[in-house]
Order: C-alpha cells, then sequence, then structure tokens
C-alpha cells in the first residue's frame, strides 16, 4: 500500500493540486488523503472496506489509471484481512486459557458442616456466573464476526469494479457548448518539418507567415488534456478528460516563436499528428503513465 500512496502523492503534486484542494473536489476529507497518500490502511481500521473505492476515486480526480493501482491494493487488503483474523483467533485462545485456568484454581471445601454447606453453595453460584459469563462473551464473539469481519472478508473483492458509489467529479472548466472551429476547407499550404530538440520538445519550420496549421490528438483511453498557447491555457479546445477514440483539433495561424504546450494526464499511445504528419515519441516517454508537457515553438526559416 505504500507504493500505491506514493504513486498517488507523485501524481497529485504533477498536476499541482494540494491535499485541501483534491480534498474540496472529491469531497474526501484531507485526513483520509493523506493516510492514503502514506498508505496508512490502520487509518481505515473501521471502514476498511471502503479502502478500493477511495483510492479509485482519488486516482480517477487525479486523472490516473486505477488499474495500474489494483492488484497493490488488493493485495495490501488482503493481507490486513489475514493479520486480523490472526488476532481474533489469538485473542479467543487467550480468553480459553484464562477461563481453564480460573476453573482449574477453584478447590472444593474439605470443611464440614455449615462450613461446608456455605462453601458449596458459593462455589456453585460463582460457576454459574463464569457459565453465564462464556456464554455472553461467545455470543458477542459470533455477532462481531458475522457483523464487522465476515463482510469485509467477502465483500471488497466483489465490489472492485462497483462504479455506482462514486463518480468522477466535472472538470470546472468543462462547458457544454462545441467550440467554434475556423473553415476546415483551408488547405496546408507548405510541407512543414518537424524537429525534436529533446523528448519534450519540437521545433517546427517550413511554414509560411500566418499559414494555418492543424494539431490534432487521438486518444486511445480517457485521458485529461489541457492546451496552452504562448504560456496561456486556452477554452479552444477546452481542458477536460477526453473520452476513448475522441479527437482534439487545434487550429491556428502559424508565425515566428508562436508555442504550443500540450499537457496530458497520460501520454502512452496518445496520436498527434500536426497537419497530418504523426509525431513519434521519443523512447525515453512512449510509454509516460503519468502527467507530462509536450511542447512546439515555431521558428522562421
Amino acid at each position: 500500500m505504500k507504493n500505491v500512496g506514493l504513486r498517488l502523492k507523485e501524481q497529485r503534486e504533477e498536476v499541482g493540486f494540494t491535499l485541501e484542494e483534491m480534498s474540496a473536489k472529491t469531497k474526501i476529507t484531507t485526513p483520509q488523503l493523506r493516510a492514503l497518500e502514506e498508505g496508512d490502511l490502520d487509518f481505515f481500521r473501521e471502514d476498511i472496506s471502503y479502502v478500493p473505492y477511495f483510492v479509485r476515486f482519488y486516482a480517477q480526480a487525479l486523472y490516473l489509471d486505477y488499474e495500474t493501482l489494483r492488484v497493490d491494493v488488493d493485495n495490501a487488503i488482503k493481507e490486513l484481512h489475514h493479520t486480523q483474523k490472526l488476532k481474533v483467533v489469538a485473542q479467543n485462545k487467550m480468553i480459553k486459557e484464562n477461563i481453564d485456568g480460573r476453573i482449574n484454581d477453584k478447590k472444593v471445601s474439605k470443611n464440614t458442616g455449615m462450613l461446608r454447606s456455605a462453601g458449596k453453595r458459593k462455589v456453585d453460584y460463582s460457576l454459574l456466573s463464569l457459565l453465564v459469563f462464556i456464554i455472553l462473551l461467545l455470543i458477542t464473539l459470533i455477532v462481531i464476526f458475522f457483523v464487522f469481519v465476515f463482510p469485509m472478508i467477502s465483500q471488497p473483492a466483489a465490489n472492485n469494479n462497483d462504479n455506482t458509489i462514486i463518480s468522477l467529479p466535472e472538470n470546472p472548466n468543462d462547458v457544454d457548448e462545441k467550440p467554434a472551429e475556423d473553415d476546415p476547407n483551408i488547405p496546408f499550404v507548405s510541407a512543414i518539418v518537424i524537429s525534436q530538440v529533446n523528448a519534450r520538445e519540437y521545433d517546427i519550420t517550413g511554414y509560411e507567415a500566418n499559414e494555418e496549421v492543424l494539431i490534432t490528438v487521438t486518444f486511445v483511453r480517457d485521458v485529461w488534456m489541457k492546451v496552452y498557447i504562448d504560456g496561456v491555457a486556452t477554452d479552444n479546445p477546452k481542458s477536460k478528460t477526453y473520452k476513448k477514440d475522441e479527437v482534439m483539433e487545434i487550429r491556428l495561424l502559424a508565425k515566428d516563436d508562436m508555442n504550443v504546450m500540450l499537457h496530458f494526464g497520460n501520454l502512452k499511445d496518445n496520436v498527434v499528428r500536426i497537419n497530418d504528419e504523426e509525431i513519434v515519441w521519443d523512447d525515453s516517454i512512449a510509454n509516460w503513465l503519468r502527467g507530462i508537457k509536450i511542447s512546439f515553438r515555431f521558428k522562421g526559416e
């Protein structure tokens, strides 16, 4: 669970949110989020069955694929259940040993007459009280097992895929209106040249001034995306979580020193084209599963 918590914390810091901001966004309390990031399952000992839902919801809110965390979460909870069962067995064994010790310590009085009768009655009452105590204790342990322990053992694995309890909140920047598009019939005049500067930066040359350039992103899974032009976030296209097979378009007029930055919540397998020329990602980032920023700079000849 420590690895899961570290992954959540790194993703939150990558997308630039504080714990308090994520608490307001997810409606999960700040102490609960901190416990998830620290991998502290003891914090949730009273409601451990909800931990997978908390992790799933928190991961979705951070634009992180929960499937990459599922195995570690399931293993951590199974290990905790096993530890709790061992503790219950050890506690029951200790109670039984204490009870047996008390019974064995009782000795029948050897006195005669009234002292013997009084002693006998005293032993009988003590034994009756002890039997009542044992019965009540066993009933209590049985109730605790079926109300608390058994549901935690049997239910979490079956409910891990339940998406009806908590859903991903809408991004506050989302709008319902379809963004205006430029005239799609404007042809591409020049054969632009795309040169890699490093794994996250590219230079674009070979264009005419004010020539329209089309940048498209085809998503292979649900991915959060934000676009910046010259350092300013745009709302056309809008910042949101794009669905699998959805295509995002950026139409702009080329000019020297213009910088277009794409902020992906998850880069792996997403396809970016500039005027129909596909970008081949550097091997160091091709399978990137966290937030990453890719920049394209227009440079004159």
